[in-house]
């Protein structure tokens, strides 16, 4: 997986990153059409959210970082907690996608969780990551 763009999801009291997420491209040239490191996450080419104190993240397959930050942050499950600069927790960032796009058909959300630190989290969250 290549992952890029990474931000706080509303500020740096969140706890959380969102960044672009997906698959290699083919060697035939195929975009984000690699296998992924789990058949959930093959031909994936969207956005994750995680949680940089416990390592779970939610993956949105279909949607653009930009697109996801704005409906994300913008839903009853986060938008409260982020305007009082509280933590976020990764159960709210799922309710919120499955929220918004639970009934697409294109689109996919999945929660799963990271065995070691992400770069993301090592750069916006230093010491927070509690493997």
């Amino acid at each position: 997986m290549m992952t890029h763009d990474v931000e706080y999801l509303g500020d740096e009291t969140s706890g959380h990153t969102i960044e672009t997420y997906v698959n290699k491209t083919t060697a035939d040239g195929i975009i984000a059409g690699a296998p992924g490191p789990i058949p959930q996450l093959d031909d994936f080419n969207g956005v994750r959210v995680t949680d940089c104190r416990s390592g779970h993240f939610v993956a949105i397959h279909g949607v653009g970082q930009r697109e996801a930050y704005a409906a994300l942050t913008a839903t009853e499950f986060l938008r409260p907690r982020l305007k009082a600069g509280k933590a976020v927790k990764v159960q709210d960032v799922r309710r919120a996608a499955d929220a918004l796009y639970g009934g697409e058909h294109y689109v996919r959300v999945l929660t799963l969780r990271e065995t070691e630190e992400t770069c993301g989290c090592r750069a916006l969250y230093p010491g927070l990551w509690q493997n």
